[in-house]
């Protein structure tokens, strides 16, 4: 396994819902919302793709545009679910934390559907870490920020994606984190 393939995988989506799953538990300490956050934001969304890859079928990083689609699909009814079981807990930073996770998604989806390939990866490094620095996290937060660089070098030199769709995956989760938390916090 090369160097940039490791570098994904240890900064993949799945890690950092782990992370700021973890990190939104500090704030607000809900075992039952924790375990919903990593079942159904972090682990959930993935299945299909590990699954489909230690059968051989696809590469687990899916470097294929067409066939992202079904694993979008996958992700958004597991943050939508996340969503509406966080919000009848009543865990507030949860649900602001599942709400992202789905508009980002949502984004990215359409993106990949008509415009481009874009960075799943980088979106689901800096959107949870902007969602981090909005719930105070900051040295978390701070943390995945400074890791993006090299999430970014490993995307593109890999050749997975150009520096544009590195780029758009970074800039769409980071104003879409934004928008969501800046909206629902008003709420708070």
């Amino acid at each position: 396994m090369n160097f940039h393939k490791v570098i994904a995988l240890l900064l993949s989506p799945v890690t950092v819902a782990l992370i700021s799953s973890l990190g939104t538990y500090l704030v607000e300490p809900d075992p039952v919302g924790l375990v919903i956050a990593m079942m159904l934001i972090a682990f959930c969304p993935v299945i299909n793709v590990v699954r489909k890859s230690l059968k051989g079928e696809v590469d687990i990083l899916v470097p294929d545009r067409s066939s992202r689609g079904p694993f979008f699909l996958q992700a958004i009814i597991c943050y939508s679910v996340a969503s509406i079981l966080l919000v009848l807990r009543e865990d507030f930073y949860m649900v602001v934390l599942s709400l992202s996770y789905l508009s980002v998604s949502l984004v990215v989806a359409m993106l990949n559907a008509y415009i481009t390939k874009v960075s799943v990866h980088m979106a689901g490094l800096v959107g949870p870490a902007t969602f981090l620095l909005y719930l105070s996290e900051y040295w978390l937060g701070i943390f995945l920020l400074l890791l993006a660089p090299l999430l970014a070098w490993s995307r593109w030199r890999s050749e997975s994606h150009t520096l544009k769709q590195v780029v758009l995956g970074a800039v769409v989760s980071l104003i879409v984190t934004s928008v969501v938390c800046s909206a629902l916090w008003s709420f708070k």
